[in-house]
């Protein structure tokens, strides 16, 4: 699987959590597979991908299934909303 990974949030993702080759193949793939799965306009070979990576089609699929965990958690614990203002202190309240 050949990526282009020079677009300067790849280059910032990749510096910032000190990503390997391996694995940005297994986030693209990860990725592609979960698309598929939730919209039906996009399509994917996952054997291809499978072959490309020189991996298992069921390997493929539990990279998804962990990565859609990872997501739908890190989802519902994200606050929503601004965070509070801070108070300004020395306002003549004490």
């Amino acid at each position: 699987m050949q990526l282009d990974v020079s677009s300067k949030r790849a280059r910032k993702l990749i510096r910032e959590h000190g990503l390997t080759e391996e694995e940005i193949q297994q986030i693209v793939a990860s990725a592609r597979i979960n698309l598929a799965t939730f919209d039906p306009e996009y399509r994917t070979n996952v054997t291809q991908i499978a072959e490309d990576l020189r991996k298992s089609r069921p390997t493929i699929y539990g990279w998804a299934d962990r990565a859609i965990a990872a997501t739908i958690h890190s989802l519902r614990n994200i606050r929503t909303g601004r965070p509070p203002k801070e108070r300004e202190r020395g306002n003549g309240a004490e």
